[in-house]
């Protein structure tokens, strides 16, 4: 390949896109994937997903609280790594929950949190696309794929053998296919019938997802806005008593693709665990005959009513109840309540140190967003109370898009009473972190068309101080030891609620 003539300047860029993905995926390898079979621990859904997963494996017979595909994803990586083909894994066809005492010896973490390592870093690729696609700047939406990379509560998460990594990898696939679509402004029942079907994936990993249905109602609009505006309600209705089916079809049937790849899977019981299975659903794995289509209907049924049932069990949340690790959806976005997912204590040298694994989130990363949301939320209500001017049409509409979602999600979340933790706010957080380089190019779009070195240098300096953030608050992420002086050096906030263990 030859250089463009005016030196290697114009070869960057020319090719600036690639070598954008290039250091993104060289940069999510170096934050994300770098012993992430460490610790050699179970901790938080672990005991749980990693037992779910080997059932898989083997073909043991489960019902779960959550949608099958990214318990499905986890036992892929065992599968394909083979870390545990010598080890006696028979424990973890015992129990749903495995308890101290009941790890497997010498048990490898590898394959179980493979997939979601390797989605994780493709998750920051597709919001680099999601960005440039929108704002039709590489630069910023670089410097904005960073913020997930180096976002701490993120990487603990993408680290693990838990589900939140693939959802938001699928969440984001499915963003990414609308803005596509918006873009190019060619929306057919085809683009109906993919977009549900990537939504269904979303919905098919934890039902939180289900908020991204909202994309649909905003494709629907956006085609449909001429007649709206119009007010030629007939076609409209036409349009939309085809596409909701549609969408709705779709969704359905991805959904109980995989209900029925989690069913057939389980061709035996083990240890007389049937999960409250009706006597036909047994009858039916006993004989061998869980293909057809009636087994498929009757365990369907119960898989529903499983879910159900632990949905309604779930405790509600108590603030004031010593140890409680769920907190009020209010504070998500300054990184409250953190989690302690585990810990262990040292002395070297004489001085105790411990090591955490924290669900802790980079301040700059979270904080700057929510006040991306706010600025969103003013700009929105300036236009529509106040008939304020619109600088940008189609950032404004990508603006009311992101923030829409932002807000709607959250104000879903205050409605339930059952216990919600701090990582329940991943999906709004990648909402409000799309919208943030929007409503930076939206109100900043002068400055950076008159003076664009000034605008990178903030961007630069700002995204130098998420690195040192993120690597000030990386105990916490890679389970390094730490003294008591320097975890109180991370205590930044006393709603965070970080508790030391060698605190005398």
């Amino acid at each position: 390949m030859k250089l463009p003539k005016n030196s290697l300047i114009d070869y960057v860029k020319q090719y600036n896109i690639g070598l954008y993905v290039l250091l993104i995926l060289l940069l999510g390898t170096t934050t994300v994937s770098p012993g992430y079979n460490q610790p050699a621990e179970l901790f938080w859904d672990e005991n749980y997903h990693i037992a779910s997963a080997q059932k898989y494996i083997d073909g043991v017979m489960f019902m779960e609280p959550h949608p099958p595909l990214g318990k499905m994803l986890l036992a892929l990586g065992e599968y394909i790594t083979q870390a545990n083909q010598n080890v006696d894994t028979k424990n973890l066809l015992k129990t749903d929950y495995l308890q101290n005492g009941m790890k497997p010896k010498n048990l490898s973490f590898t394959g179980y949190r493979l997939v979601p390592v390797i989605l994780m870093i493709l998750t920051a690729v597709l919001f680099f696309f999601i960005v440039m696609n929108i704002s039709n700047n590489s630069h910023i939406a670089f410097l904005s794929s960073l913020l997930l990379l180096f976002d701490n509560a993120l990487v603990v998460h993408a680290r693990s053998a838990m589900l939140e990594s693939t959802q938001l990898f699928f969440m984001l696939a499915a963003i990414l296919y609308f803005t596509l679509a918006i873009k190019k402004n060619r929306i057919t029942l085809k683009t109906y019938l993919i977009l549900a079907s990537l939504i269904a994936l979303v919905i098919s990993v934890k039902v939180n997802g289900a908020i991204l249905l909202l994309l649909l109602a905003f494709l629907f609009f956006y085609e449909q806005k001429e007649a709206i505006k119009n007010k030629k309600i007939s076609q409209v209705l036409n349009r939309l008593v085809v596409t909701a089916p549609l969408s709705i079809l779709s969704i359905a049937m991805v959904f109980l693709l995989f209900m029925y790849a989690h069913i057939v899977s389980g061709s035996k019981i083990e240890n007389n665990q049937t999960y409250k299975a009706s006597p036909a659903y047994q009858e039916l794995i006993t004989q061998g005959d869980i293909y057809s289509p009636t087994a498929f209907i009757v365990a369907l049924k119960d898989n529903l009513k499983f879910m159900s049932e632990y949905a309604d069990g779930v405790p509600t949340l108590d603030i004031c109840k010593d140890g409680e690790n769920g907190s009020l959806a209010v504070g998500w976005p300054l990184g409250t309540k953190t989690i302690n997912y585990r810990w262990d204590k040292e002395t070297i040298d004489g001085k105790q140190q411990a090591s955490y694994l924290y669900l802790q989130s980079n301040p700059l990363v979270w904080i700057t967003s929510g006040i991306g949301v706010l600025l969103s939320v003013s700009l929105l209500i300036g236009r529509f109370v106040y008939n304020a001017p619109v600088k940008d049409e189609s950032l404004f509409w990508w603006i009311t898009v992101f923030s829409t979602l932002y807000v709607s999600y959250m104000i879903a979340i205050i409605q339930i009473d059952r216990v919600m933790y701090l990582y329940h706010y991943f999906i709004p957080l990648m909402f409000a972190l799309i919208n943030l380089p929007l409503i930076f190019s939206y109100i900043f779009s002068d400055e950076l068309i008159k003076q664009p070195k000034h605008s990178y240098i903030n961007l630069l300096i700002f995204t130098a101080l998420v690195i040192a953030s993120f690597i000030h608050f990386s105990p916490f992420t890679y389970y390094l030891p730490l003294t008591e002086q320097e975890f109180q050096l991370r205590q930044w906030f006393d709603f965070w609620q970080l508790h030391s263990v060698t605190q005398k």
